[in-house]
């Protein structure tokens, strides 16, 4: 059997996902579309639209066979890390290729990779102003020529940097996104691929009508029945606002990536008479030059859910597959790496294991519920991976 793996969001799914599967097999050959997904939250530290579950289903019903959570741990990070956590875990299972879009599709990101200087902490760089991926980007472009710039590329780069890192025998396809950029927040009437970006923010005016011809009717019907986190900062900035005034800045010091004082600055704003009203503005309060709007966001998510540094190492020494949804061909691949792959292998969860190796999972589910439309079944105990007949 072989394989070729995905690592997404999708966040929703749309008609580019879609494209991206049936071209990942046409690419490499494969018969089996393995894909880690990340969880109840993104990257950059938002809820996303749809639970775990539902995207997961959505995606085997769009061409995936299996789909394993990116956990928590490694999904809301910074790209590298991110990127080392999915590799990590389609390394796991034996994936021998690996499909992702890029906006440099030529280039060779594993002899990128071998040529790329050593990450190094912000420390290690003269421009104390810049964000760390900025001050990296200029250290690559001094060292091959190649300046990383682009989301997809930064992502692809990670990649790559993972594969040689944990010395995996992993092929990688990049491929050129088709019609809609990454960030873009428009797209055109008659347009039917549309980036996840552009169609987050059509729901959010409330512009349902537009998504019609960008996304397939299953993930029409899931956003139009399913529970939702469309609009979820009304509910997220009281609750981002309640840890910031009732913990102490020693308590704040502990989190998860609250670096250089951050602490401080998060307690102040805070607790400003006049101070921001809402979760936009509080985040922008709150960011400086050396650090990103993804990463003040990721850093008040970390906050929330009250994840202390010892406790994130940790869950990132300690990975885990857990299975989402699978068609036959995902169940046979589960059924031929069982006895042999070394991470846990999770389908069903009980009380014990979600406050234990699933601590910070079952955390981000009942966050999740409480910012969705209607709140929502259980995220983790109890619940059984989907199986769909194709």
């Amino acid at each position: 059997m072989t394989t070729v793996g995905i690592v997404a969001e999708y966040n929703p799914f749309h008609n580019g996902h879609a494209y991206q599967i049936k071209q990942a097999k046409e690419m490499t050959g494969a018969d089996t579309v393995v894909v880690v997904m990340s969880g109840n939250f993104v990257q950059r530290g938002e809820p996303a639209l749809l639970d775990k579950w539902t995207r997961a289903k959505l995606a085997v019903e769009g061409g995936a066979d299996l789909v394993v959570e990116l956990p928590v741990f490694y999904a809301v990070q910074p790209s590298h890390l991110f990127a080392q956590g999915a590799v990590r875990l389609l390394g796991a299972m034996g994936v021998e290729n690996l499909v992702f879009g890029s906006e440099h599709p030529d280039v060779d990101f594993l002899k990128l990779a071998d040529e790329a200087p050593a990450l190094e902490g912000q420390q290690g760089f003269a421009d104390k102003k810049q964000t760390f991926a900025a001050n990296y980007a200029d250290q690559l472009e001094e060292a091959t020529g190649f300046k990383l710039e682009d989301p997809n590329d930064i992502l692809a780069f990670g990649y790559a940097k993972a594969v040689r890192e944990l010395k995996l025998d992993m092929k990688l396809w990049p491929m050129a996104r088709l019609e809609a950029g990454y960030h873009d927040q428009t797209f055109e009437e008659g347009q039917t691929i549309a980036s996840a970006s552009s169609i987050r923010l059509a729901l959010h005016k409330g512009k349902f009508e537009k998504i019609d011809k960008v996304v397939p009717e299953e993930t029409k019907k899931a956003l139009a029945e399913e529970n939702t986190t469309i609009n979820f900062e009304e509910k997220f900035f009281p609750l981002i606002q309640y840890r910031a005034l009732t913990d102490t800045v020693g308590q704040l010091g502990q989190v998860y990536q609250m670096a250089e004082g951050l602490e401080y600055r998060v307690a102040a704003v805070a607790s400003q008479a006049n101070g921001p009203q809402n979760y936009q503005s509080f985040v922008r309060a709150i960011k400086s030059k050396r650090y990103t709007f993804a990463r003040m966001q990721r850093t008040l998510l970390y906050t929330l859910l009250n994840i202390k540094v010892d406790q994130m190492q940790a869950a990132m020494q300690d990975p885990y597959l857990r299975i989402l949804a699978f068609d036959q061909k995902g169940q046979t691949f589960l059924n031929e790496i069982k006895k042999t792959v070394e991470l846990p292998l999770i389908s069903r969860v009980d009380m014990s294991l979600a406050k234990a190796n699933l601590r910070l999972d079952y955390k981000a589910g009942e966050v999740w519920k409480l910012l969705a439309r209607e709140g929502g079944p259980a995220q983790d105990v109890g619940r059984r991976p989907i199986q769909i007949e194709k």
